[in-house]
């Protein structure tokens, strides 16, 4: 995260000392804090006793002060910037260790490896997590964590906040939403539209969700273990809460089968056996492939984007009172309705690598001005048709085109150029057969057109069928004409021009034709007669 942005929580750190953020704890709506649309998390604190650069000593008991700890209340919306083992000053993280980094690979998950635990369970007289060598935990014995059996008989112990917050902590929204109501899709996303041929996914998601959170939303919505997963969140508080008992969240992994899996945290002995237990602090990867090949998304009513950003948080050091005070601080209150809302943003590795590999983007629907309409005749030439109804003196063909209801609210065009237009505009630079070395390409406005990129006309023939090589075919589905653009190459004292006609899919490339001119109309028909 950027630490000119990210925001303060001041009621995690009581002084001006280091605080160790060492255990997650129940969920409830405080009677003392005044936050009531969603609820609350504890966190268990203690102050720093070493130096936080030392990551050996970090790791040993008497690092923190255990008699003097202190617990806060933070909105569940603020778990994706909180981790166990991080490093606190003045309300503002200064470290995230990494403490003991292990992959874990070809990790089974399944239900006869995996079992819910809680944090103080003794198994034959021994503690999954002894406090003489993890007393961090002391305060919420009855958390629970997924513990994992691995091939060579050790456990892999992981808190469920921790699962909680790294499959489902891309953005504070979608978290909020899965503590505070059952899990229904219409809180996720309003449509969904899965091909079963090439696995292409598209979402349009619920007002308020960010397109970070996209992929998380695609896999509960195509994955039944990511579903359960999702749903177990609000489930188990809950159940909790009607049983009187404190609301300790639990759920498990969103999958089930092999993964890699890596983490931080730190090994701990059972019994006379050492290294027996690894505890997981953070997660920082997860190799489980996602339930669909390629992910489109559009997002409601906010500016959102998708990205996965880069780079480390600080290993160690501390923050001064007055750089605290350039923060945003977080407060004890719901937001307000009636302001809007800004977005920050906090630093991760790549945290599914499968992501890297697939295609995950934002669909932006242009609003392209209507498409001409032309008949072709029997000779190849092209007669212009009118809209609407027959009417008057006129000798030109009327037409009803209808316009299909998903373009009807589509959002103002993005100002800069489409794809296809920067891979023609390369294809023509870079190949001599379309203009001169050093040509200067200045893309240029139709004849008759207010814009420069416009769509193909609507091309039928005598029979009434469209001319199908003019349509584009989106991942989704929904068909439309394609989009071109003209070129003007100047070289010296010539003038030539292309037109650039987009591919019909989103991953062909584009078509260069050269034209005599701006009206296109010969272009048309060189493209319409073409293999």
């Amino acid at each position: 995260m950027n630490p000119d942005s990210q925001p303060t929580l001041p009621n995690l750190t009581p002084d001006d000392r280091v605080w160790r953020l060492d255990w997650f704890g129940e969920c409830a709506y405080p009677g003392g804090v005044r936050r009531y649309a969603q609820p609350s998390i504890k966190v268990s604190l203690s102050a720093l006793r070493c130096d936080p650069s030392d990551h050996t000593a970090l790791l040993l008991p008497d690092s923190t002060d255990h008699q003097h700890s202190h617990e806060a209340w933070v909105p569940v919306a603020a778990l994706p910037i909180l981790a166990i083992g991080d490093l606190w000053q003045y309300g503002h993280q200064i470290a995230s260790p990494s403490y003991q980094r292990e992959l874990f690979k070809g990790l089974r998950i399944s239900h006869e490896t995996s079992a819910f635990v809680k944090a103080g369970l003794a198994i034959d007289e021994h503690f999954l997590l002894p406090l003489s060598h993890h007393p961090w935990h002391r305060l919420h014995t009855q958390s629970y964590c997924v513990a994992v059996t691995m091939a060579d008989g050790r456990r892999l112990l992981v808190p469920c906040v921790e699962l909680i917050r790294f499959y489902f902590g891309s953005s504070g929204n979608f978290l909020q939403r899965l503590f505070t109501s059952p899990l229904t899709s219409a809180a996720l996303w309003t449509s969904k539209r899965l091909n079963p041929a090439n696995k292409h996914l598209h979402l349009v998601l619920a007002s308020r969700l960010s397109g970070v959170s996209a992929a998380d939303i695609g896999r509960i919505a195509e994955s039944q273990f990511a579903w359960r997963s999702a749903a177990g969140i609000h489930t188990s508080c809950q159940k909790a809460s009607v049983e009187r008992h404190p609301a300790y969240p639990y759920t498990g992994f969103p999958f089930e089968g092999l993964t890699n899996l890596v983490a931080s945290g730190i090994w701990l002995p059972f019994g006379d056996q050492d290294c027996a237990t690894f505890l997981v602090y953070r997660l920082h990867s997860c190799s489980y492939p996602f339930p669909f090949k390629s992910l489109s998304y559009e997002a409601a009513d906010r500016k959102v984007w998708h990205g996965n950003a880069g780079g480390q948080k600080s290993e160690g050091g501390s923050v001064s009172r007055e750089r605290k005070r350039s923060k945003s601080e977080g407060v004890d209150s719901d937001p307000g309705a009636n302001k809007a809302q800004r977005s920050t943003f906090f630093r991760s590795q790549h945290r599914f690598p499968d992501l890297v590999r697939k295609q995950v983007w934002r669909e932006k629907l242009e609003a392209m001005p209507k498409a001409d309409v032309f008949l072709r005749r029997s000779d190849g030439s092209l007669e212009a048709v009118a809209f609407g109804e027959s009417d008057g003196s006129s000798t030109v063909t009327g037409l009803d085109v209808e316009q299909d209801l998903a373009d009807r609210d589509s959002p103002k065009a993005n100002a800069s150029m489409p794809r296809f237009v920067d891979q023609g505009l390369k294809m023509i630079a870079q190949d001599p057969e379309y203009a001169p070395s050093g040509a200067e390409l200045k893309v240029v406005c139709a004849a008759g057109k207010t814009a420069p990129v416009f769509s193909l006309p609507v091309v039928i023939d005598e029979d009434g069928e469209i001319a199908s090589k003019l349509l584009f075919t989106a991942e989704t589905g929904r068909v439309r004409q394609r989009r071109a653009c003209f070129v003007e190459a100047s070289h010296e004292s010539s003038l030539q021009y292309f037109m650039i006609v987009e591919g019909n899919t989103r991953l062909a490339q584009p078509t260069v034709l050269v034209v005599p001119n701006l009206t296109g109309e010969e272009a048309v028909l060189l493209l319409l007669d073409a293999d």
